[in-house]
């Protein structure tokens, strides 16, 4: 990868609407309006994302994307979006902002993490012109060349394994639940419901944004299981969950006050903590908030989210030689290279191996004699 290009990349981390700094003299002096009749790119961006069915975060990767495009394409091609028409959208357009973006090795966390970022903003872009040519917008726009030739720019690139501090999740975990009553009522209402969530984040494998979608009805105590509605990719799934985890879910809405009947519609997990007022449901920046307030507690240094503990389940089935497609159904994941990120011998059971030949480790002591 060249210097400038490096450059670019490195100023938009500080600040991403700098990552295609738009040279003045390189656009026109007074662009003109496309023809009557003639869709401007601009507009035809905001009718795609108005029928995009995404979840909003989703939704949200996508606009961070295309309005990555849309700056390289006013910075680097002289083509300013908001009145230059959709057919003026090439396939060289597109290749060439893949030339930027993707980076020419990957060797380093730095580079895995650019090639993710790339992998992200190019499918978004890709989606978009199959957008336009399937809705005559653009229909001369070669879709598949272009997936071709950004396929033939992509270096070789598997995804590293999640790096999964099991341990220190089962900490989180046995902390949660050995945590002292509390005296006063909505004290002792938020630790029964930080309990019940972290034991069905762990025991579940469910993205945040599916925890905070969850309503009573979805959750069957009966059989174990909770019924995943309109997750990633639209589509629906079943999870599983122990004993523990109902049990502590059976206390929490219990505290909560919630009637035996009437309730199906109540959040799961309650944004506020008021007996007898279950509320809107908890957010994602609150489930975050709680998992590194825990992780403070405890002193965890791994970088823990509320996606680790699905990276968690993942592991751990793995280990306990569930099969790949169960797995995969547990999951959710559309395809099973993904699952199969995690069939491959986790670190911890190396580590077992590797021990099991040479002696178990011990951490030196801080002096050695």
């Amino acid at each position: 990868m060249t210097a400038s290009r490096v450059e670019q990349i490195d100023t938009a981390e500080t600040n991403p609407d700098m990552r295609f700094p738009m040279p003045l003299a390189s656009l026109p002096e007074s662009p003109e309006l496309p023809p009557p009749g003639v869709m401007t790119l601009d507009a035809a961006v905001e009718m795609f994302f108005g029928d995009l069915r995404l979840a909003p975060r989703s939704k949200k990767t996508y606009r961070q994307g295309i309005g990555k495009f849309l700056r390289h394409l006013e910075a680097h091609e002289g083509i300013d979006p908001r009145v230059a028409p959709v057919t003026a959208l090439q396939t060289d357009h597109v290749t060439s902002f893949a030339a930027i973006l993707v980076p020419d090795d990957i060797r380093s966390p730095e580079e895995v993490s650019q090639m993710r970022t790339a992998q992200n903003n190019l499918a978004a872009v890709r989606k978009l012109c199959a957008y336009l040519s399937a809705y005559d917008l653009h229909p001369a726009l070669p879709t598949e060349r272009m997936r071709v030739r950004i396929a033939a720019m992509m270096p070789r690139f598997t995804p590293p394994p999640p790096d999964v501090k099991l341990p220190d999740l089962e900490r989180i975990v046995e902390h949660v639940s050995s945590r002292p009553i509390e005296e006063k009522p909505h004290l002792e209402l938020r630790r029964l419901k930080v309990q019940a969530m972290v034991l069905f984040m762990f025991r579940t494998g469910v993205r945040v944004s599916e925890l905070c979608a969850l309503r009573r009805r979805d959750v069957d105590l009966e059989g174990g299981t909770a019924g995943i509605y309109r997750a990633k990719g639209g589509k629906s799934r079943t999870v599983h969950f122990d004993n523990d985890t109902a049990k502590a879910m059976m206390t929490y809405w219990q505290r909560r006050g919630d009637q035996l009947r009437g309730s199906g519609a109540f959040s799961a997990f309650s944004g506020r903590d008021k007996v007898g007022q279950p509320g809107n449901g908890i957010s994602p920046r609150t489930v975050e908030h709680i998992v590194a307030e825990l992780c403070k507690e405890l002193g965890v240094e791994s970088d823990v989210t509320p996606h680790s503990f699905r990276h968690g389940l993942a592991t751990e089935l793995v280990r306990r030689r569930v099969r790949e497609s169960t797995v995969q159904t547990i999951l959710g994941h559309a395809s099973p290279q993904t699952t199969r990120i995690y069939v491959h011998k986790s670190a911890i059971e190396v580590a077992e191996e590797y021990q099991d030949a040479f002696g178990a480790y011990r951490k030196p002591a801080t002096q050695i004699d």
